[in-house]
């Protein structure tokens, strides 16, 4: 059975944020977090970790009308690094297999055009879902529906907060079940002020979920955003 990626809504985009080179923090298990400060090469003199992202931006303000578009290249040549530099490629290393698109089908609740789906697909992390509702009372989602049950090990999404500010997730909530009726969440993840691959391990919780459908759900934003963006998203099954 074969499934290609769909979504729905429309509009359009805005972001930007700051700089640099990263820290990790981590968390408890049932919320996991981490936490990666960035500074410019030229400014890691200035930056500490009560006021990090102010200082870089402090630096990059003080000079010419070039200073937009080298702070645009400086937040995308980290964005790049950081999505290699902690990509969940190790899970193909203990025998996991990665969800494609051949063998799921993807959606979300809501999108400003072009800012769909199919960016949270395209391992591009200089793309992203924009999620588009106005007058929000629930949480946006995504959903994945296998072809099959389908045992579920790693949810892992790349998020930026020094380019997506607002919009960066906080909470996420992972849920699986059978069909939408019977959806039950299995764990939650919180995600601090990041630009990284967040990875949501569900053997944590005690085990491996088998699914025929699969939910993301951003509960909140940083900042009380009201919209979202998310720029990759990765589903990994054991095989079997």
């Amino acid at each position: 059975m074969s499934f290609s990626s769909f979504s729905d809504d429309d509009n359009d985009p805005q972001t930007r944020g700051s700089p640099g080179i990263f820290e990790e923090n981590s968390l408890d298990r049932s919320r996991h977090s981490s936490e990666f400060a960035y500074v410019e090469e030229g400014a890691r003199d200035v930056f500490n970790e009560e006021d990090g992202t102010d200082s870089v931006r402090d630096v990059l303000d003080e000079g010419d009308e070039t200073d937009s578009m080298r702070m645009n290249s400086v937040e995308e040549g980290v964005t790049l690094e950081m999505y290699y530099k902690t990509h969940p490629n190790h899970m193909l290393d203990q025998r996991m297999r990665e969800i494609t698109d051949e063998d799921s089908l993807w959606s979300v609740s809501t999108r400003r055009l072009p800012w769909g789906v199919e960016n949270l697909r395209d391992n591009n992390p200089l793309t992203y879902w924009f999620s588009d509702c106005p007058n929000q009372k629930g949480a946006h989602t995504i959903d994945v529906i296998f072809s099959k049950p389908t045992w579920i090990k790693q949810v892992s999404l790349f998020i930026d907060y020094f380019q997506d500010n607002s919009y960066t997730p906080w909470i996420v909530s992972i849920r699986g079940g059978t069909c939408y009726r019977d959806m039950q969440e299995i764990m939650q993840i919180e995600c601090e002020k990041t630009v990284g691959w967040q990875h949501a391990d569900l053997e944590e919780t005690g085990e491996c979920t088998r699914v025929f459908r699969l939910q993301i759900a951003i509960l909140s934003t940083h900042e009380n955003g009201r919209d979202t963006h998310i720029r990759q998203a990765k589903v990994y099954s054991i095989p079997g």
